[in-house]
C-alpha cells in the first residue's frame, strides 16, 4: 500500500496492508510538513529458522509499531528524544516496505523453537 505524503491529513487516515500470514494496520497522522507518524499493530505469523537447532517453526508476531516516515532526508532537531524514522524520496509513503522493515527488525531477535525454549536454561 503506497500513500503521498501530501494526502495524508492532520486527522490522519488508517493503513491496512498484509503479506503472508502477517497483517499491519494502524493510523498514519501528519504531524509536520514533511514527517508523518504510524500507529499500528503488526500480527500474524512467519517461517523463522531457530537460534538454537536451526530447524524451521512458526513465529507469532504481535507487536505495535510506532515509526516515523519522512519526506526526504530526515534531520533531527537538537534536543528532540530519538526517533525511528525511515525516509522516503519519492513523495509517497510505502506500506508494505515499512511492514518489511519492521518484520526484520523482529526477526532479528533470538527466537527459539517449542523444543529448544524448553532447553533455553541449560
Amino acid at each position: 500500500m503506497v500513500v503521498e505524503f501530501k494526502k495524508i491529513p492532520a486527522s490522519g487516515i488508517h493503513f491496512e496492508t498484509r503479506t503472508g500470514d502477517v497483517h499491519f494496520f494502524g493510523e498514519a497522522v501528519k504531524v509536520d510538513k514533511t514527517l508523518v507518524k504510524c500507529n499500528g499493530k503488526l500480527f500474524g505469523t512467519i517461517q523463522h529458522a531457530c537460534d538454537r537447532c536451526a530447524e524451521t517453526f512458526c513465529l507469532p508476531i504481535e507487536e505495535t509499531v510506532e515509526v516515523f516516515a519522512s519526506e526526504g532526508l530526515y534531520t533531527d532537531k537538537e534536543g528532540e528524544e530519538l526517533l525511528n524514522v525511515i525516509e522516503f524520496f519519492e513523495g509517497s509513503i510505502d506500506f508494505d516496505m515499512i511492514m518489511q522493515s519492521e518484520i526484520e527488525a523482529f526477526k532479528s531477535d533470538y527466537h527459539y523453537c517449542g523444543q529448544c525454549e524448553l532447553l533455553k536454561g541449560e
